[in-house]
């Protein structure tokens, strides 16, 4: 009997899944919940296992295709019929397939080297193919280059972003303000509080993330969304905020659930866990997915100022860029204090300049005085 394994909605409102990898072959035999391939939702990789045991008859998409919700994702031939049956569709005289045994990061390398991983002569243990092996094999079949450009497809994560970014700009008229704020005290501060942290290392981020929490709520428009079908504005009483984290693949947005209620040091541990499983690609769904508010860091290397893109259906995002020895002024004389560069990017037809103003000046404040973090508590 041939089953049908149907993409399911494993993201909020899905609607598609790109195919990033298969794990199995027409011909393979595979075990019930067992992996069977990657797929690229719009905010994660995520691996598929099938519910049913048997031999796989056919994939419903090639690499690099994509597949709608509801649609036939691999087909099954169970053990209960047909598959001994020699006088069936598949061809007895041919044996099926050998599946291919490969890390992850092995089948993105070679996707990378254009290379077919099934081809490859495995050298690993238990006949695993390993990284050299496909870098031996692309030495073997590689091709003069005869053109003085390169060029690579845009998928995966890559197209997600290439996908959100065009809506977010072709639908939200976005407007920028810019702003410098001194954290010399905030840099004291943090100097006193990072040897009190049990476990990672405590950067300016929590704090960033706790302010923002504060100005949130005092500011909530921009904690807000559009129901563009209906013309409303929602306000959201959960502050989720979402930390755009660069990996190998792209930019993607761990969210922080009810950043409101964490301390600092929560949010720290909360932030390197977050980072961390997310360039490891072990992130759950639910964790991105659901932020109601984004920053965007670009770092200590990053430049002074800078345009965040919102993240739809948000209304606003934050950048924060490099701290540097700036001169500033403090009780009418010059001083050498560190400086921050900040943007805040809002969508212009629900946030207005004055809007704008009121925010930044509330996050200034928490910034600027880092003992309102002890004032306000959580």
């Amino acid at each position: 009997m041939i089953k049908e394994f149907k993409l399911p909605d494993i993201g909020e409102g899905l609607q598609e899944a790109e195919v990033v990898t298969w794990f199995v072959n027409k011909g393979d035999t595979v075990k019930e919940n067992e992996n069977i391939a990657e797929v690229q939702t719009d905010k994660a990789v995520v691996e598929i296992t099938t519910p049913y045991s048997g031999v796989v008859y056919k994939r419903g998409g090639e690499e690099g295709e994509s597949i709608k919700v509801g649609e036939t994702l691999i087909s099954i031939e169970t053990e209960s019929e047909g598959m001994n049956d020699a006088g069936g569709e598949k061809e007895a005289s041919n044996a099926p397939p050998r599946r291919v045994k490969a890390a992850p990061t092995v089948r993105k390398l070679a996707r990378q080297l254009g290379v077919m991983i099934s081809e490859v002569t495995p050298t690993g243990r238990a006949g695993k193919v390993t990284a050299d092996d496909v870098r031996l094999h692309a030495k073997g079949t590689e091709t003069p280059n005869l053109s003085d450009s390169s060029s690579e497809p845009i998928k995966g994560v890559r197209k997600k972003i290439f996908e959100n970014m065009t809506h977010s700009m072709n639908e939200i008229p976005q407007c920028t303000g810019m702003d410098e704020v001194d954290v010399s005290r905030l840099s004291e501060f943090r100097g006193l509080l990072k040897n009190e942290m049990q476990n990672g290392t405590l950067t300016y981020l929590p704090f960033i993330v706790k302010a923002v929490a504060f100005a949130l709520k005092q500011n909530p428009r921009f904690n807000g969304r559009v129901d563009k079908a209906n013309m409303l504005f929602h306000y959201q009483d959960d502050i989720h905020i979402g930390i755009a984290t660069a990996t190998e693949d792209g930019l993607i947005v761990p969210v922080l659930k009810s950043a409101d209620k964490l301390s600092v040091e929560e949010i720290a541990s909360s932030i390197e866990d977050l980072s961390t499983r997310a360039r490891a690609k072990k992130l759950r769904s639910d964790e991105l997915s659901g932020s109601t508010f984004t920053i965007s860091n670009t770092g200590k290397s990053g430049g002074f100022f800078a345009t965040p893109i919102i993240n739809p259906p948000e209304v606003a995002i934050l950048g924060v860029h490099a701290i540097k020895r700036k001169p500033v002024v403090k009780d009418n004389e010059i001083q050498i204090g560190d400086v921050m560069g900040m943007s805040i990017t809002f969508d212009h037809r629900v946030i207005d300049g004055e809007h704008c103003g009121q925010f930044m000046s509330s996050l200034e404040a928490y910034l600027e005085k880092p003992e309102l973090f002890i004032f306000k508590g959580k």
